[in-house]
């Protein structure tokens, strides 16, 4: 399997405008504050359940272009969209659903994060542990070929990707969801090779809860619903709640989780914070906010990040928060 080289002008993904702004695209969400939750899809196949950054390269900062997957299971439901972020909250997102083209339709995409370094780039995994990698076309998605995450596991449910560059190699970290009682989140690393999809050997899972959320009133606790790495390593992660009701009501928080480093020679390490220790950067309450964050997005040189939700009957949304500082540069 080998990337597909694609004649493509990447910079029309990230600057022209035609991404994120075509004549069918729609303003799901009156203009608001950034500190206001923004909604950028309704019912249970607008819910965001993985966001990665659209870089640009130079220009104004006002707004953000994301790509944005959900977790549908169902032909011809909405897989990819992109999405025009205003960081000051002065317009409306504008989203765009684009088709998935290249492969049969993938059943549950819950994490995606952009290539370092190939701009126009991305890996999405579903919850079987299966990654995609596709380019982002203007008019689409298009797959160019698919792996397992190595040691996948029977029975095992993902929600967690991401993709770092250390030493000149690009290490791909993922993580089990883990649940309530003595089910914690796995995490492991191994070396991605982007060009032709596949990955190197895993390291061993390093298992990780969280304090917050809490298994209480029949609330089933995700411990990683995803997972960004930071240019020095440092490991950004969140987790949910869910009582698997529709309706809610759900809970979230934010934290620095630890660090994920490798040496000159390929040696990765996942080191991370037992839940005593943990950063928590933000966190929202099942009875005022019930938002149930499964997507993290940090953009380039910034400590702004974005969060966006599944919040499943309620669709999805979008927040901007400083947890970001040591974002990828």
């Amino acid at each position: 399997m080998t990337r597909r080289r694609w004649t493509i002008a990447v910079a029309l993904l990230a600057l022209g405008g035609s991404l994120a702004t075509p004549a069918n695209a729609s303003d799901t969400a009156d203009a608001a504050d950034a500190s206001e939750w923004q909604r950028v899809g309704t019912g249970m196949t607008g819910g965001v359940s993985g966001l990665a950054v659209i870089e640009k390269r130079g220009g104004a900062k006002k707004s953000v272009d994301l790509v944005m997957v959900r977790d549908s299971k169902k032909p011809g439901e909405s897989r990819v969209a992109t999405v025009r972020y205003s960081a000051s909250g002065k317009k409306a997102p504008v989203v765009r659903e684009l088709p998935w083209q290249g492969m049969p339709e993938p059943r549950d995409l819950e994490a995606v994060d952009s290539v370092p370094g190939q701009p126009g780039d991305y890996v999405t995994l579903t919850s079987d542990g299966t990654a995609y990698h596709f380019t982002l076309d203007p008019d689409a998605a298009v797959a160019w070929g698919s792996s397992p995450v190595p040691d996948r596991a029977a029975g095992d449910n993902y929600e967690s990707f991401a993709l770092t560059r250390q030493h000149g190699r690009t290490i791909a970290v993922w993580a089990t969801r883990g649940s309530s009682g003595d089910k914690p989140s796995l995490v492991r690393a191994a070396e991605y090779d982007p060009n032709s999809g596949t990955f190197g050997p895993a390291t061993a899972p390093v298992a990780f809860t969280v304090p917050y959320p809490l298994p209480v009133d029949g609330q089933e606790v995700r411990h990683a619903s995803d997972i960004k790495i930071h240019a020095d390593g440092t490991v950004l992660l969140t987790a949910a709640s869910d009582p698997n009701v529709n309706s809610g009501p759900f809970a979230s928080a934010v934290y620095i989780a630890g660090k994920v480093t490798s040496d000159k020679s390929g040696r990765i390490q996942v080191d991370l914070k037992s839940k005593h220790q943990l950063t928590t950067l933000a966190s929202f309450d099942k009875e005022v906010d019930n938002r149930k964050i499964e997507a993290v997005a940090c953009r380039r040189g910034s400590e702004t990040g974005i969060v966006g939700t599944d919040d499943e009957d309620e669709g999805g949304s979008l927040l901007s928060l400083d947890i970001c500082p040591g974002s990828r540069d």
